[in-house]
């Protein structure tokens, strides 16, 4: 699992700019393809190759380590492949191919490096490729470590039985004559993959910018590149459809295709949003030559139009529910971690937030049971006023809660999506910024992520932040970095759905919640208030009435027995508010 520090993504310019670390199946046939990755950068290892170099690469055949060890891991694997021990295999010339499990990263390449190999490749056991943490061993490692899937490394490994494999992992830039290529982190893609159809009723009220880097990594100057983009609606008619030919582009250059540049694409924008999945793709064309590296000329997102679901993270084909894999926490937390996602919009009154779904990701090394575990859901008016990500203003100073849930695993169900309803459903407000987060304080748990999902250069062409994290109560407006979403989704509701007495409720909650002696009863309201308090059977155990001071009013509750109590609060002017509370 990845533990990393927060951080705020930003485009890396200059050199690193025209770098291209790929890992591509080289032969047989049958694996020639290029595949999702993770790389030992040296910024962090120490000595380590870097990609970042143009022409830094290896070039070889696979050959699985061996150090004798008995017995088979969780995954399956023997455990003598995990190279955790000095192997007893030659690996002289020999990229070595590693499964993930016990052991940290450098200590593997370590073994690997000393039985001759010349690179690493190590095989997550989750279906994403995640940034592997330096370790004790890393100062030592002067050969390249990759970390490719599950799903792709069992494929390497299945046809390894077949025969000799060969990939290549490394920087391509200038390895072949003619090569241009669009990046995942360079391309703009729609604003979220959850768009909601209350708040994209016209092309006014959605749209978003169009546009990309395009690369020349060959040694060749190109003439006429072609980079076409076109969006297909549900129904698989294409409903945008432009191009930019750029007529001369030096090699190892790129130029900008973003708005507001030289050349650029128009905005997509439709007159109305029928429901369902939208794919966006860009296609980068080679002018009478073929393109010698086809596998970076074509990328494809997509967003789905929908009434319940507003996310950020890759959406299931079939239930639109959030997919991620890669298990994410800051390598500083100490007592709780907390992923969100912001919701902002003119026309926000027309829907309400009802509940969160959400996965745990557990390290099998860890042995964690997920019964009985519990997940706080939280629903924050975000009231610091700022701009932009670049505004000095920008803060989580004023965060007001407006509403709270909690969800209990009820077994152990690591990697699955769940759902966890909020006490009280909210009705959010036009031109306000809200966090919806779920929060863990289980230091041996991850929340999922979705790896495979790229908004660096949304976020530096809207400046927006997009799904901030905390840890101990310190948030992070650009969260694990905008090249990984939180795999999680805000269920909404349309607010035009209440029922008259669900419309004369507001929100609230009470804290600390369990609570032992004394709560705080928040509101979004001022004014005289009699608050009720009943257990479970119904039986008042408390009255008051009191004058609420920005909202909030204290009570004592220490002689009440343990146990879940029923908070009823009505105002003067008729409003009302219920929720739970836990006596311990």
């Amino acid at each position: 699992m990845k533990k990393t520090l927060l951080f705020i993504s930003s485009i890396v310019t200059g050199f690193m700019a025209y770098s291209q670390s790929v890992v591509v199946g080289v032969s047989p046939a049958s694996i020639v393809a290029s595949y999702d990755h993770t790389w030992a950068d040296p910024a962090s290892w120490g000595v380590t190759p870097d990609f970042n170099v143009p022409g830094t690469f290896v070039e070889d055949t696979l050959m699985l380590v061996e150090d004798g060890s008995a017995g088979t891991n969780a995954q399956g694997h023997p455990i003598s492949q995990e190279g955790c021990n000095p192997l007893t295999n030659d690996l002289t010339g020999k990229i070595a191919v590693i499964y993930r499990n016990t052991c940290n990263f450098s200590l593997k390449a370590l073994n690997a490096q000393n039985a001759g190999a010349v690179g690493v490749i190590i095989i997550n056991r989750d279906p994403a490729a995640v940034a592997m943490g330096a370790g004790t061993d890393a100062a030592s490692v002067t050969i390249p470590v990759v970390m490719l899937t599950s799903f792709d490394g069992a494929a390497l490994v299945a046809e390894m039985a077949n025969g000799p494999v060969v990939v290549f992992m490394g920087n391509k830039v200038g390895l072949f004559s003619n090569d241009a290529s669009i990046r995942p982190g360079g391309t703009l893609i729609s604003k979220s993959t959850g768009v909601l159809s209350q708040l994209s009723q016209s092309g006014t009220e959605f749209s978003f910018d169009i546009g990309t880097q395009l690369f020349n990594d060959g040694s060749a100057a190109q003439n006429n590149i072609i980079v076409n983009a076109t969006v297909k609606n549900p129904s698989g008619a294409t409903v945008y459809d432009n191009t930019i030919t750029v007529t001369s582009l030096a090699a190892a250059d790129s130029v900008y295709l973003y708005p507001g540049e030289a050349q650029s694409f128009p905005p997509f924008s439709l007159a109305s949003y029928p429901t369902g999945r939208y794919t966006l793709t860009y296609t980068v064309g080679l002018d009478a030559v073929n393109d010698d590296y086809p596998a970076d000329n074509v990328l494809t997102s997509y967003f789905v139009v929908n009434d319940s679901i507003y996310g950020f993270s890759g959406l299931d084909s079939l239930s639109n529910l959030p997919a991620g894999a890669g298990g994410f926490k800051p390598s500083t937390m100490t007592a709780s971690f907390g992923m969100c996602n912001v919701i902002s919009d003119p026309n926000a009154s027309r829907i309400g937030v009802e509940g969160v779904y959400f996965s745990l990701v557990t390290n099998a090394a860890d042995s964690v049971d997920l019964t009985g575990e519990e997940i706080a859901l939280n629903v924050y008016e975000w009231g610091d006023v700022f701009t932009d990500l670049n505004d000095a203003n920008l803060a989580f100073n004023v965060l007001t809660p407006i509403s709270y849930g909690y969800y209990y695993y009820p077994s152990n169900i690591p990697d699955s999506m769940v759902y966890g309803a909020l006490t009280t459903p909210v009705v959010l407000e036009n031109n306000k910024r809200y966090l919806v987060c779920a929060q863990t304080v289980n230091l041996q748990v991850y929340f999922a992520y979705d790896t495979q999902i790229n908004y660096t250069m949304n976020v530096n062409d809207y400046l927006q932040p997009l799904y901030p994290v905390e840890s101990d109560g310190v948030y992070s407006a650009g969260g694990f970095g905008s090249d990984n979403a939180p795999a999680m989704a805000v269920k909404v509701f349309n607010a035009s759905e209440l029922s008259v007495a669900e419309s004369n409720m507001i929100n609230g909650m009470a804290y600390p919640n369990p609570a032992v002696d004394n709560i705080t009863v928040s509101l979004k309201a001022e004014g005289n208030a009699t608050i009720t308090m009943t257990d479970v059977a119904g039986r008042i155990v408390l009255t008051k009435s009191t004058d609420l001071v920005n909202g909030k009013t204290d009570l004592n509750i220490a002689a009440l027995n343990a146990g879940v109590y029923v908070v009823n609060v009505v105002l003067e002017n008729g409003k009302t508010a219920q929720f739970n509370v836990v006596k311990k």
